[in-house]
């Protein structure tokens, strides 16, 4: 047990150890972070005090209470990196250099501290600006320290380079500075190596792979950036060979990977602007060169940082996001990764609401007048739709149509589309008969209901006298709040329903979706998800399974038991459903390291995010169970799309990465058919079939069958076909 509480704060440690040599590049990737860690001991005292300068703000951090993503992501700690880095290349060692590191490294950690929480209020980075200001300070006041001895570890090299690996490593290395590599390439590798002091041909291949090894986008940026400059460069007629004795060429490479594809979802825009904005990183490199050589001091990564806080500063402030630039929101360190989450989320949940409305009829409806409607849905009241019922013969009238009587949509029920607060009640309008119309109580008996702040429904054209509310009540989704009738401009009756922002009778329509409804296709039904229902469609809600609803049905601290069987292995494992301070529900294998996010909406239960490996049996249950509406419906398929980050095969995402910001040809689709109950009146099992397939355009490339059995006492059941999947079946208890 002791054993177990030291090995978790200790691998936290290790992941911001790691986490602060590659957020350098925005990477939170293992390999790149320990290739740049190797290349620091390049100069050995120099990796010594990066190292220490790191463990001193991850101490620092974890001492005053910081929080534990911060520290492990090395968010508090890179900055603090890149100071003490030429802390040990420039001087000697000894006790002034010691306190220099642990004092830079206090006041470089307190300025990220200070900057993050400034400018996280404008949702904005602080990017390296701790390690600009931290190092000229430092730098100036090294001047007057008398005690602090200039090194001389970057005279020897040939020597230290010996020390390291005899007369191979020299003669290797020797080798490579004599390849006849053209100078722009030898300058885009020194520029690479540079970001850490590295200036050397070697240093800046082996960052090259690794950022190469972490992100396509983000090495395909770094190659855009650099090569744009460099051109730029020689048209407007600076002297190239500044871009390689001064090292300030990786402000081109952080730029473009910034701007290009970490901040901002990757697309060709971000390209174009990682492209135009090269001139104004030169105007300001060469303009602040200038200006700091007075003080002898060096621009260091300033130009980068201006650049990328005023570009993003400005997109956050447009009125008009359509524009292909869209913020990362959740920030998943890896620019392919940003890409196909934004890209399965734009997909998926784009539209999603905080407050789900159903249809505010029962049964299946026909949209007579739906958005932009022929009649009176027009202007700021063309959000709306028309709900009348229609007989087999496609016609809302029986007999001849001379009565009330005569309309299928006459009395019907209507329900409030979501729980929420009587606002408004208009009643005691006759109705009309059929044809005629009341222009001068245009909506007839009408209830407005308040459901949160600047939300309202409004329920029009209803009978006469069948109102059941008063102003004040609350009323629930299941309770009839009042019959359709033919009040007001209504020729025949009908509902007329909106949405709208404030409580008057009158007021504009809102454009709001509802939460999930059915469509009736002429050889298919489709399940829509956060849609508007147009115009000549066929609608119906969902009716809610009780089956379903129960077991899937999962609650923080519920406890999960798992068995399952692969080849000849039987196991047993237990998963624990658990929620997050954003209120995000995930279900977690502690033992096997694998979390899936997840969200019940009442309506629906579907996953949204998954990490860890593929062999554990959580990723068999996220992806056989991806999205299950609480219905049972033997017409109904359901189609979703897994992101690829989660389920491409590794090999074809590192083809796709390459040119995924202009076009994404891979996909991994799932889908779901209802396929039988046991009792339709009281059901004890349910069996549902899932397929994921992975495709490359729509050439499927492999495909996944798995039968899931649902069962009253709280079982789910997946079963596989043989050499199918690794798993030939898993058994989830959802209730013990």
């Amino acid at each position: 047990m002791d054993i177990k509480r030291l090995q978790r704060p200790l691998s936290s440690l290790a992941d911001g150890v790691l986490n602060s040599y590659s957020q350098v590049f925005f990477s939170d990737n293992r390999v790149f972070a320990a290739i740049i860690l190797i290349i620091t001991f390049q100069v050995p005292l120099a990796g010594l005090a990066g190292l220490a300068g790191v463990l001193i703000s991850l101490v620092l951090a974890k001492w005053l209470g910081f929080d534990k993503k911060l520290i492990s992501k090395g968010l508090l700690s890179y900055n603090t990196l890149l100071v003490t880095l030429p802390l040990g290349l420039y001087f000697s060692s000894g006790p002034a250099l010691v306190l220099m590191v642990i004092f830079a490294s206090i006041l470089t950690f307190f300025l990220a501290v200070t900057l993050h929480g400034w400018l996280a209020r404008y949702e904005l980075p602080f990017l390296s600006w701790p390690f600009i200001i931290s190092l000229w300070i430092v730098m100036l006041a090294a001047r007057r320290f008398s005690a602090l001895e200039v090194g001389d570890q970057t005279l020897f090299e040939w020597n230290r380079l010996y020390g390291m690996g005899g007369i191979n490593l020299v003669n290797s290395v020797e080798w490579l500075n004599q390849l006849a590599i053209p100078q722009a390439i030898k300058t885009y590798f020194i520029s690479m190596g540079a970001v850490f002091f590295q200036y050397s041909l070697v240093a800046g291949v082996l960052v090259a792979i690794g950022l190469l090894i972490s992100s396509r986008i983000a090495f395909l940026l770094s190659l855009i950036g650099f090569f744009s400059a460099y051109l730029f460069y020689h048209v407007i007629g600076i002297d190239i060979n500044s871009l390689d004795y001064t090292y300030i060429g990786f402000n081109y490479i952080l730029m473009s990977i910034a701007i290009g594809g970490f901040f901002l979802i990757p697309s060709a825009y971000t390209f174009f602007w990682a492209v135009l904005l090269v001139p104004v990183v030169t105007f300001l490199t060469v303009g602040m060169e200038e200006l700091l050589s007075m003080f002898h001091l060096s621009v260091y990564a300033l130009p980068f940082n201006v650049v990328v806080l005023l570009f993003l500063f400005t997109i956050r402030q447009r009125k008009n996001r359509a524009t292909g630039l869209h913020p990362v929101v959740v920030q998943h360190n890896n620019p392919e990764r940003n890409l196909y989450a934004w890209s399965n989320y734009q997909n998926r949940l784009s539209q999603k609401t905080s407050l789900l409305f159903r249809l505010p009829v029962m049964g299946k409806w026909f949209i007579s007048q739906g958005h932009d409607g022929r009649y009176t849905h027009q202007s700021d009241w063309r959000h709306a739709w028309d709900f009348v019922k229609i007989g087999q013969d496609n016609k809302t009238w029986q007999n001849n149509g001379h009565k009330l009587d005569d309309y299928h949509t006459w009395a019907k029920p209507v329900y409030p589309a979501a729980g929420g607060i009587v606002d408004s009640v208009t009643d005691g309008i006759p109705d009309n008969p059929p044809g005629d119309a009341n222009t001068l109580n245009n909506w007839g008996n009408t209830v407005v209901m308040w459901h949160a702040a600047g939300l309202y429904t409004k329920y029009s054209h209803l009978k006469s006298g069948s109102i059941r509310f008063k102003p004040g009540d609350y009323v629930s989704p299941d309770q009839e709040l009042a019959q359709i009738g033919n009040s007001g401009r209504s020729p025949e009756p009908h509902l007329h329903f909106q949405f709208q922002a404030t409580p008057f009778i009158h007021s504009a329509t809102l454009d709001y979706p509802f939460g999930y409804y059915l469509l009736d296709e002429p050889e298919k039904r489709t399940l829509r998800s956060y849609d508007r229902p147009l115009e000549g469609q066929i609608v119906s809600n969902l009716k809610i399974d009780r089956l379903l609803s129960k077991v899937f049905h999962l609650v923080p601290g519920q406890i999960l038991r798992v068995s399952y069987h692969s080849g000849e292995k039987a196991r047993e494992v237990t998963w624990e459903v658990q929620t997050d301070a954003y209120n995000q529900s995930s279900i977690r294998d502690r033992e096997g390291g694998a979390t899936a996010w997840f969200t019940n909406d009442g309506q629906a239960f579907y996953f949204t995010h998954f990490e860890g490996s593929r062999s554990n049996p959580l990723y068999a249950f996220f992806t056989a169970c991806f999205r299950i509406p609480l219905t049972f419906d033997p017409g109904l398929t359901i189609f979703d799309q897994i992101p690829l980050f989660i389920s491409a095969r590794r090999w074809m995402r590192w083809i796709q990465d390459w040119i995924a910001p202009f076009h994404i040809f891979l996909k991994t689709s799932y889908r779901m058919n209802y396929e039988s109950q046991d009792d339709p009146l009281a059901p004890e099992m349910m069996t549902l079939k899932t397929q994921v397939s992975r495709q490359i355009a729509d050439d499927r490339l492999d495909e996944i069958a798995c039968t899931v059995e649902v069962c009253n006492d709280g079982e789910i059941r997946l079963i596989y076909p043989k050499e199918s999947s690794r798993f030939e079946q898993i058994t989830i208890n959802t209730r013990n």
